[in-house]
C-alpha cells in the first residue's frame, strides 16, 4: 500500500507538470484536408474548462527575468513568439465573476481548477500568478481549496490591515495550519499568544544586544570563507546556510552546535521549510498519508526537536548565563513571575531558526548571485569595503559607513522576499471600495508588491541605488515589506540586516565569486525564495 502511494504521489507530480497537447480535427475537403489538425498545447485542466476550443488570448510578457540569469517559470504548455515576445496563455478564461455580497464589484483570478481552485497554480507557478494578479484590481477573489480568498494587490490596502485596521486582523488559517507544528513560536501565533511569545522573545534582539552578535557574525563568516581555495567550485546556497546556522548556533545556544549535530540540523531545516509549504497549501488530509515526503518532513520535526530539547536541557543542567538568546528566554519571568514552558521555549527556538537561517541563508545566496552577474556593482562592493575596513574584519562601528553594501542588501531583499503571506479579518473591514466580512480569509505577497512597475521602475533590474534616500522617500508605505510591518513586523529586522551587511564585507574583504559556466539557476518557492542551487567559482582578491 506504500508503495502504491508514493507512485500514486509521484504521478500527481508528474501530472501538475507534464504539457498536454491537444489536436483539433482538421478540415475534411478543401486546402489542407488530410492533415491531422492543429496542435494546441494545453495544461491538464483544460479539459475541465469551458470552452476549451476558443482561441487564446496573447498577452505582453517581461522577459528580463532570463537576462538577470535567473530562469523564468513559464507555465507547462504556454507557447513563445520570439518575434513579438508575447505569451500565449494555455488557459483561456472567462470573464471574471463578481462577489454581489460586497460593496464593490472584485474580479475572481482565472484558471480555477474544479475543487482545488487556485491551489495548483500556487503550487506550479507561484510567483507567476501572484505577480498578475493586480492586472485583475486590487482586491482580487480567488479560491484554494473550497476556502475563497481576498488577494491584496495594492500597497496601501495591505498597509492598512498590517498598521492602520491591524485590531480587526489576525493571521489567518495558513497560520493556524503551521502552528500545528510550530506551535506557540513567534512565526505561526496570532492575538494574545503572539503578543505574549513577542514579549517574551523581544529583549533577545534589544539594539543593546547587536554589538556582541556582530562579534559572532564576524567570527563565524571567517570561518566558512576560511575554508574556500581559489578557484574552487562553492556551492553559496549551501556555504550560506552553513553561515546563517553557524550564526544562529553561536546567538541562540549555549555552547554552538557540535559537527554532527550541526549536520543534522542543517539536514532537516530544509526538509521541514518544504514540508511546511506543502501542507499549508494541501488540504489537513494530506498529513496522514503515508508518502516518502511526509515521512522526511516527520524525520525533519523529530530531529529538531531532539537537538532544542537537548541544548535546553544542557543548559538546565548547568544553570549557566551565558548571555545567549536561550538564557535570556529561560531566565525571563512574567509579571506574576512565572517563566516559560519547555515547549513554550521549544517553540521560540523552532520558529527563530526556521524564520532566521533559511531565509537570511537564501538572501545572501541570491546577494552573490546578482554580485556576480553585475561586475560594476561588485566593483563597487569591494571599493567600499577596502575603503572602510582597510584588510582587517569588520565591527559593528562599520556598518553605518557601508552604505553601498547596505542598499545591495535592501535591493536583494526587494528581489527576494517572501512570496505569499495570509491574514484573516475578525470583523467587518473596508477595503478601498470593497466591504469585506468578518471571517474573510486574506492574502497579499510581499513578491508582487516588490515587483509591480507601478511602485518600483523596471522592477526585474537589480538597482541597489533605487534605496537612495531621495528615490527611497517616493515608495509609497506597503511597497516594501521584506520584514512585515505592524504588530506581527520581523522581531529580528536589524539583527538579520546587520548579519547580512557582516557577512557581505567579510567575503567581499577576501574573495571574488564568479558565476559557474553554463549552470543555471531557478527559482524555488518554500517559505521565501530560494535558488536551487548556487555553484560559483572562488577567486582571491
Amino acid at each position: 500500500m506504500p508503495r502504491a502511494l508514493n507512485r500514486a504521489s509521484t504521478f500527481i507530480g508528474w501530472f501538475l507538470r507534464r504539457p498536454l497537447e491537444i489536436r483539433l480535427p482538421g478540415p475534411t475537403r478543401g486546402r489542407g484536408a488530410g492533415n491531422r489538425g492543429a496542435r494546441i498545447p494545453m495544461g491538464r485542466a483544460a479539459c475541465f474548462r469551458y470552452p476549451w476550443w476558443r482561441p487564446p488570448r496573447t498577452h505582453a510578457l517581461d522577459l528580463d527575468g532570463e537576462a538577470n540569469g535567473v530562469t523564468s517559470e513559464y507555465e507547462v504548455g504556454d507557447t513563445m513568439d520570439p518575434r513579438s515576445r508575447t505569451l500565449t496563455p494555455r488557459r483561456t478564461g472567462h470573464t471574471p465573476r463578481h462577489d454581489k455580497a460586497t460593496t464593490g464589484a472584485v474580479a475572481w483570478a482565472p484558471g480555477a481548477w474544479p475543487v482545488a481552485g487556485h491551489t495548483v497554480l500556487l503550487m506550479r507557478r507561484p510567483l507567476d500568478f501572484v505577480t498578475s494578479l493586480a492586472a485583475h484590481g486590487d482586491v482580487v477573489r480567488l479560491r484554494l481549496g473550497a476556502l475563497p480568498f481576498y488577494a491584496l494587490t495594492h500597497p496601501e490596502l495591505v498597509q492598512h490591515i498590517l498598521v492602520g485596521g491591524a485590531r480587526d486582523i489576525t493571521r489567518g488559517r495558513l497560520f493556524e495550519k503551521a502552528s500545528l507544528f510550530l506551535g506557540e513560536g513567534l512565526v505561526a501565533s496570532s492575538g494574545k499568544v503572539h503578543h505574549r511569545a513577542r514579549r517574551a522573545v523581544q529583549p533577545a534582539f534589544h539594539h543593546q544586544r547587536i554589538p556582541a552578535y556582530t562579534a559572532v557574525m564576524g567570527r563565524v563568516a571567517e570561518s566558512v570563507v576560511a575554508q574556500w581555495r581559489p578557484g574552487q567550485v562553492v556551492a553559496v546556497d549551501r556555504a550560506m546556510n552553513d553561515l546563517s546556522l553557524g550564526v544562529l548556533a553561536n546567538t541562540l545556544l549555549p555552547s554552538g552546535l557540535g559537527a554532527r549535530a550541526s549536520a543534522d540540523f542543517h539536514r532537516a531545516l530544509p526538509a521541514l521549510s518544504r514540508g511546511m509549504m506543502v501542507r499549508l497549501l494541501l488540504p489537513e488530509w494530506w498529513a496522514r498519508v503515508p508518502v516518502a515526503s511526509n515521512r522526511r518532513f516527520d524525520r525533519a520535526r523529530h530531529t529538531m526537536e531532539r537537538l532544542v530539547g537537548r541544548a535546553i536541557a544542557a543548559h538546565r543542567h548547568t544553570g549557566e548565563d551565558r548571555g545567549d538568546m536561550l538564557s535570556l528566554l529561560l531566565t525571563q519571568r512574567d509579571a506574576d513571575g512565572r517563566g516559560l514552558t519547555g515547549r513554550q521555549i521549544h517553540d521560540h527556538v523552532t520558529s527563530l531558526a526556521v524564520a532566521a537561517v533559511e531565509t537570511t541563508g537564501a538572501t545572501l545566496a541570491w546577494l552573490f548571485h546578482e554580485l556576480g552577474r553585475h561586475r560594476e556593482i561588485e566593483e563597487r562592493v569591494h571599493a567600499e569595503v577596502d575603503t572602510v575596513l582597510g584588510g582587517r574584519p569588520p565591527r559593528f562601528e562599520d556598518l553605518p559607513a557601508l552604505a553601498f553594501t547596505g542598499r545591495v542588501v535592501l535591493e536583494t531583499l526587494r528581489r527576494y522576499p517572501p512570496w505569499m503571506i495570509t491574514r484573516r479579518t475578525t470583523a467587518a473591514v473596508r477595503l478601498g471600495t470593497v466591504s469585506v466580512p468578518g471571517g474573510a480569509e486574506l492574502l497579499y505577497s510581499p513578491y508582487a508588491l516588490h515587483h509591480d512597475p507601478r511602485w518600483f521602475a523596471a522592477p526585474r533590474r537589480f538597482d541597489p541605488d533605487r534605496w537612495l534616500p531621495e528615490r527611497a522617500r517616493a515608495l509609497p508605505k506597503g511597497a516594501f515589506i521584506p520584514f512585515g510591518a505592524g504588530a506581527y513586523k520581523c522581531v529580528g529586522d536589524t539583527f538579520a540586516l546587520a548579519e547580512m551587511t557582516m557577512a557581505v564585507a567579510t567575503v567581499c574583504g577576501r574573495w571574488r565569486l564568479r558565476p559557474y559556466p553554463g549552470a543555471r539557476v531557478r527559482m524555488v518557492t518554500r517559505a521565501n525564495i530560494h535558488p536551487d542551487r548556487l555553484p560559483m567559482v572562488a577567486e582571491a582578491r
